[in-house]
């Protein structure tokens, strides 16, 4: 029994020091404009000093890599691909991986809190002034709706 609640107890405190993570993308809403959303999203993401590339499809508009972070061994890059879904939203897919100093580079699965604020905080602004209003995560949005039941 001591095992038990022994274990529980480093459960609880492992889980507080654990860093805040967040999904890999951010959803927008789509104010009713009638400009091209395409246009939108190119100018939002220039606007927050983003430099367009070309997409792996038409659907999507992508990013160059940009660098948020240089650790000496590793810096951290991220490309961002925004895709407009069913005409009233637009989700952001957020890309971070770690560039080593050997030249190769592995995908980051998650996203901190930090470098999420980084790479969001101008591009929320920017997009907010292009019609787009962000609206979370579907985890943000389903933790809400259960706080306001």
């Amino acid at each position: 029994m001591k095992n038990v609640v022994f274990i529980a107890m480093m459960g609880f405190v492992l889980a507080g020091c654990s860093p805040r993570l967040s999904p890999l993308y951010r959803d927008y809403e789509v104010a009713v404009d009638e400009e091209d959303v395409f246009v939108r999203i190119e100018r939002g993401l220039e606007d927050a000093g983003w430099t367009l590339t070309e997409a792996v499809t038409d659907n999507v508009v992508a990013t160059e890599f940009r660098t948020f972070r240089r650790w000496g061994i590793y810096s951290i890059e991220v490309e961002l691909e925004v895709a407009p879904v069913g005409g009233e939203y637009v989700r952001l897919l957020v890309h971070p991986y770690r560039q080593y100093f050997t030249g190769s580079r592995s995908k980051i699965p998650y996203l901190r809190g930090s470098l999420a604020r980084s790479v969001l905080k101008e591009l929320h602004k920017s997009f907010e002034n292009e019609g787009l209003t962000f609206i979370g995560t579907s985890q943000s949005r389903d933790r809400e709706g259960l706080q306001s039941d």
